[in-house]
């Protein structure tokens, strides 16, 4: 891929520091973040087998763990090179490394040049090969900075995945992540220390290797997914439990539209309640006094006008609004209805004795 060639400004300081060797060489680069990381994989997972080794159950989870880390590894990489090539930011010891002149054979020494923005120029140092000159072109984004944080998150990621434990060795595992990110920090610090990258270039490096790392254990890993319980803690102090039977969420949703119906209308549901209660009063009344004295017309009359009350109590409160409509519905399908009156048995014979009965309603 062919590399943007970008200008620069001959009174641009941050292009003017010295050129100094590599902390982090390419080599170093690939061994610690490529090599030890897939090692350090391969001896996790025996251990883990170490009392029922099966091959191949190891060889099975040692393949998927080694290719979730060389696909993030490799999408990374593709990431930070198509950006370098892209962007072409030119590195801060460009300016003393190619020693540039312009085609004319000024060079930004020259006093009229200092605030020309150049574009056509070419490096006067001889010592320099094709490479070079190309790596001159690619500072932004840092790859050692982006390779060793999704190296380091990853493996963060999947010591907490598969090392579990309390106590000490709970704190073994988060000194060990620890350690890890610092190796990261100090491969970046070193590339801004070196003169190679600026802080900006090391920072979108970090950044991308962090969102690669956590995108490769969720979707790609599954090193971060949250074990089921059967009784977990959640908001406001409640527990979950368990809802097998399928009228549960109807019951409930129906006792939540019960009280919130009684607390809405307490007024109406005590009407109803006193009613129904002056309804079974006045009945076993009427059954006991049918019996001896009254006779059938009056009793019928008397269920009649108590139930035509209580309907009529019910639809004038069931308008005040749909919550009152489902307290009156629950009352009444609660057993609060009255209950109907049997059929009185003939009085004995000259007992006529005129019935009075209670004002009910």
């Amino acid at each position: 891929m062919r590399t943007f060639k970008r200008g620069f400004f001959c009174s641009d300081l941050s292009l003017r520091y010295p050129y100094r060797e590599c902390t982090i060489t390419v080599p170093m680069l690939l061994v610690m973040m490529l090599l030890l990381p897939m090692l350090f994989i391969s001896v996790v997972e025996i251990m883990r087998r170490c009392r029922h080794l099966r091959m191949r159950k190891y060889l099975r989870n040692l393949w998927r763990s080694q290719a979730t880390f060389s696909f993030g590894f490799i999408a990374t990489f593709l990431t930070t090179e198509l950006a370098k090539h892209v962007v072409g930011r030119l590195r801060p010891h460009f300016y003393s490394a190619c020693q540039p002149r312009l085609h004319d054979g000024s060079s930004c020494a020259d006093a009229h040049n200092a605030d020309v923005y150049v574009q056509q120029f070419y490096c006067s140092n001889r010592n320099l090969s094709s490479q070079q000159i190309r790596e001159l072109h690619v500072s932004f984004p840092s790859a050692h900075s982006s390779l060793s944080f999704y190296s380091m998150c990853l493996l963060a990621f999947y010591v907490h995945s598969v090392w579990q434990g309390r106590g000490s060795v709970r704190v073994i595992r988060h000194i060990l992540q620890f350690l890890l990110l610092m190796a990261a920090w100090y491969v970046s610090l070193s590339r801004v220390a070196d003169y190679w990258h600026h802080w900006s270039d090391v920072l979108a490096g970090a950044l991308l290797g962090v969102v690669y790392a956590t995108i490769t254990a969720i979707y790609v890993g599954d090193l971060l997914h949250v074990r089921p319980h059967a009784a977990s803690p959640v908001a406001l102090g409640y527990l979950s439990a368990p809802t097998n039977c399928a009228g549960c969420h109807h019951r409930h949703r129906h006792l939540h539209h019960q009280l919130l119906a009684e607390n809405n209308n307490s007024t109406t549901s005590n009407k109803v309640h006193f009613l129904a209660g002056a309804a079974v009063a006045a009945a076993a009344s009427d059954t006991a006094a049918s019996l001896d004295y009254g006779p059938n017309n009056v009793v019928d009359q008397a269920d009649r006008d108590i139930e035509h009350a209580v309907n009529v109590d019910c639809d004038c409160d069931s308008s005040n609004g749909s919550n009152g409509g489902d307290d009156s519905d629950s009352d009444s399908d609660g057993g609060n209805k009255p209950p109907t009156s049997r059929s009185a048995t003939p009085p004995p014979s000259g007992a006529g004795l005129p019935l009075s009965l209670p004002n009910a309603v």
